[in-house]
């Protein structure tokens, strides 16, 4: 049976992960994941992003978000170094702040 190594080396996955979200700029409120089967049971990562409000605003947003996959995609490469189809999710923190999700804290 494979396992990814995503899924069997948490720990590393975690601290890459740590390392990359210290270069994701100031937009970047917080960077939070969870490694699940996805709707087809392919083992991924899924990202949940909280941004500046400032960031979220439509004129930035696309940018911002692109920007903020890209390097994910660059510095991690979720599918082929760890072996996880990645997922990303933003919000703003007035969005959060008023939803209040731990998972997105």
């Amino acid at each position: 049976m494979y396992v990814p190594r995503g899924v069997a080396e948490r720990k590393q996955l975690a601290a890459a992960i740590a390392r990359v979200s210290r270069k994701l700029g100031t937009d970047v409120i917080r960077l939070r994941y969870s490694v699940q089967e996805n709707w087809s049971g392919e083992p991924s990562i899924y990202f949940r992003v909280v941004l500046t409000d400032q960031a979220s605003k439509p004129p930035r947003l696309h940018k911002v978000a692109k920007k903020v996959e890209a390097i994910i995609e660059e510095q991690i490469n979720p599918l082929h170094s760890w072996g996880l189809f990645s997922y990303y999710n933003f919000r703003s923190k007035s969005e959060q702040d008023d939803l209040k999700e731990p998972a997105w804290a």
